[in-house]
């Protein structure tokens, strides 16, 4: 299974906080305390965080291709990414040759080392066709109607604090979507949200579970009839 950093650590302070809480609880469990609360809270919080770190470094670049497969791309498919980050779904889309718009409005928070730079270096560094950047809200796409014959989003749309602004969001990547694309939406949280709004525009929503992501999640899968 490939390894890398090059697309960011997911929720870089949290991963950091619990790794560094789970070494100094797991050294006083196991030298400095007959608490066995304080070993097991420990370990939990150690492998918690090693886990989301295994996450951002493998798992999720073998969940990509999954993710891309649901969406059924092709070559020659006009694509949008909304919330690319540093390019996971853009770049393997390019490299299945799809012509690839990714939209993003950049947190380090959420990701870590985030900006279109290192995502404009990720787009070098795998040599794949040049990806058409775009600084959009997903809450407010600046595209046509019916632009893409695949949108896809990944551990995007529950940033989006309001519900209202989720429905914008959920509502915008299907505007944007041709008759007859896919749309995939990849989360680990307000999925059932999602849910709700798509089945008020298609009734041909499917839903799928993920427990090797970390935080589990679920890809919701929809064709524009």
């Amino acid at each position: 299974m490939k390894i890398t950093m090059r697309y960011g650590v997911d929720a870089p302070f949290w991963v950091a906080l619990l790794t560094i809480i789970g070494l100094v609880f797991t050294l006083l469990g196991m030298f400095g305390s007959t608490n066995g609360f304080v070993l097991g809270y420990g370990l939990i919080c150690l492998v918690t965080g090693l886990w989301m770190f295994i996450y951002s470094t493998t798992i999720k670049i073998a969940h990509r291709e999954v993710i891309l497969n649901l969406a059924q791309v092709k070559a020659g498919d006009e694509l949008l990414d909304v919330g690319t980050g540093r390019g996971l779904l853009a770049i393997s889309a390019s490299q299945r040759g799809c012509k690839v718009t990714a939209t993003d409005i950049c947190s380090k928070w959420d990701l870590g080392g985030n900006g279109k730079a290192k995502l404009q270096a990720n787009i070098v560094a795998e040599n794949v066709a040049a990806i058409d950047i775009v600084d959009a809200d997903a809450r407010e796409l600046p595209f046509s109607d019916g632009s893409f014959d695949v949108v896809v989003s990944n551990f995007v749309v529950h940033n989006i604090k309001s519900i209202e602004g989720r429905r914008k969001a959920i509502l915008e990547m299907w505007r944007v979507l041709s008759p007859n694309g896919r749309l995939v939406i990849s989360d680990f949280s307000k999925t059932s949200e999602y849910i709700q709004i798509l089945n008020t525009v298609s009734n041909c929503v499917e839903i799928k579970q993920f427990f090797y992501t970390f935080p589990f999640s679920k890809a919701i899968v929809v064709k524009k009839i």
